[in-house]
C-alpha cells in the first residue's frame, strides 16, 4: 500500500468520523466514498467494518433503552441480517465494480431525499409489517454494495421515536448490519493481513474524527452540519456512480 493510499484512507475516517460524532451517522458511506478514490471497494469494506463496528456498538450500548428497542426491531433486524447473508453469498457482487456504482447512485438517491424538506412518516401500527419489509430491502441492498442507507435511514427518521432512542436504534441495527457483512466478507475471502491490520488501525482516525464531530456539533448546528456532508455525499456519489452509465 503507497503512502498516498494510506493517507487517504486515514483521511477517509476522519471525516466519517466527524460525521459520525456530529450527526450519529453516516460513517460507512462516506467512508467508503472517500476510499473508493484510493482502494478497490472490496478492500475498502473490509477496512471499513472494523471501526465502523466499534462505533456502532458504543451507540448500541449507550443507552437505557437496549432490550425494548430490540423488542421494537426484532424483525427488521432479523430480515435484514438474512437478507444481506442470502444476497452476498448468492450473488458474490460485494467489492465488484458495479456494486461501487450502485453505492454511488444510493449515496445520490439518500442525499438528495435527505436535503429536501420532505419527510415521511410512519405510525407505531404500521410498524408491524414495515419493520420486516424495510429490513429485508435494506439487507439486500446491503448484499450488493455493502452500504444499507436505502431505504433503511429515510425509514428510521420517519418513525415515531425520540431523537436519544434514534440514536441508539440506529447503533443496535448497524451493528446487526455490520456484522452480519462482516460474515459476508470473511465467507467471501476478503480480508488479508494488510487490511485486517488497516481495519484496526483505522479505529484511531476513526475516534479521533468522531471526537472532532462532537465538538463541531458544539459550534454549528446540527442541520447546518448535516447539510454540508449530505452536500458532499450526493457530489461524491455522482463520481461514483458514473460507472452506470
Amino acid at each position: 500500500m503507497t503512502v498516498g493510499q494510506v493517507l487517504v484512507i486515514a483521511a477517509a475516517f476522519v471525516v466519517a468520523g466527524i460525521a459520525k460524532g456530529a450527526i450519529g451517522m453516516g460513517l460507512p458511506p462516506i467512508a467508503l466514498a472517500v476510499m473508493s478514490f484510493a482502494v478497490p471497494l472490496e478492500d475498502a469494506l473490509a477496512l471499513m467494518v472494523v471501526p465502523s463496528m466499534a462505533t456502532n456498538v458504543w451507540q448500541a450500548i449507550w443507552g437505557r433503552d437496549f432490550i425494548k428497542l430490540m423488542r421494537r426491531f426484532w424483525g427488521m433486524a432479523l430480515t435484514s441480517v438474512a437478507s444481506l447473508l442470502f444476497v452476498a453469498l448468492t450473488f458474490g457482487h460485494l467489492g465488484s465494480p458495479t456494486a461501487l456504482a450502485w453505492v454511488g447512485a444510493i449515496l445520490v438517491v439518500y442525499a438528495a431525499l435527505a436535503l429536501t424538506a420532505w419527510r415521511p412518516r410512519v405510525s407505531r401500527a404500521a410498524e408491524r409489517w414495515a419493520n420486516p419489509l424495510i429490513g429485508l430491502l435494506s439487507g439486500a441492498v446491503a448484499g450488493v454494495t455493502g452500504v444499507a442507507a436505502v431505504p433503511f435511514l429515510p425509514y428510521m427518521q420517519s418513525l415515531d421515536i425520540d431523537r436519544h432512542e434514534l440514536v441508539q436504534a440506529l447503533g443496535i441495527m448497524f451493528m446487526l448490519i455490520i456484522g452480519a457483512l462482516t460474515l459476508a466478507l470473511v465467507l467471501q475471502g476478503a480480508f488479508d493481513l494488510g487490511n485486517t491490520v488497516g481495519a484496526l488501525a483505522a479505529i484511531v482516525p476513526t475516534f479521533a474524527g468522531v471526537w472532532l464531530g462532537q465538538r463541531a456539533r458544539l459550534a454549528v448546528s446540527a442541520e447546518t452540519f448535516r447539510r454540508i456532508f449530505l452536500l458532499g455525499m450526493f457530489l461524491v456519489g455522482l463520481h461514483m456512480a458514473r460507472g452506470l452509465l
